[in-house]
């Protein structure tokens, strides 16, 4: 007799969960230009202080290995860095060049080498390869300063 309850029951549940799961979806947010830009600065300011962080143990030859979280970090923003710069957020308070979105199949390039060199940060970090990590700590920085020096405009300040 508790069969027929049962199938009974199974199509229920199984609406209530589509109809919960459907209410708790997740509504993408509508950023504005200017929280676009603020993100960027944001993210920014720390990967240049995860990176700047890391010089004195690569120049010290120290263990690099505690390097890996930011190394991931450094990572994570290569991954997301193209995608923080749409159309519509070149504002005053940015610092991208109009280049950014008038050349972007290059801006692109930069971005792409940037998380190359990131993902060999991360390698030797989690290695423990102070040689390999001082050699892609060099590659990260040149590949920042490629792409500063043609799409970053001057600090203001």
């Amino acid at each position: 007799m508790k069969r027929p309850l049962l199938i009974l029951c199974l199509p229920l549940a199984a609406c209530a969960a589509t109809t919960a799961s459907q209410s708790a979806a997740p509504v993408a947010p509508s950023l504005t230009a200017e929280q676009i830009v603020a993100a960027r600065h944001a993210s920014f300011m720390l990967s240049a202080a995860t990176f700047g962080g890391m010089r004195a143990t690569v120049e010290q030859g120290g263990d690099v290995k505690p390097l890996a979280f930011g190394a991931r970090g450094l990572a994570a923003w290569a991954q997301t860095l193209p995608t923080m710069f749409p159309q519509g957020t070149q504002l005053p308070s940015s610092h991208a060049k109009p280049a950014v979105w008038q050349n972007r199949a290059d801006f692109e390039a930069k971005a792409a080498a940037f998380q190359a060199a990131t993902a060999s940060l991360v390698q030797a970090a989690q290695a423990g390869d102070a040689a390999a990590f001082k050699s892609a700590y060099g590659a990260t920085g040149a590949a920042c300063k490629a792409c500063h020096d043609l799409y970053r405009l001057e600090d203001h300040h």
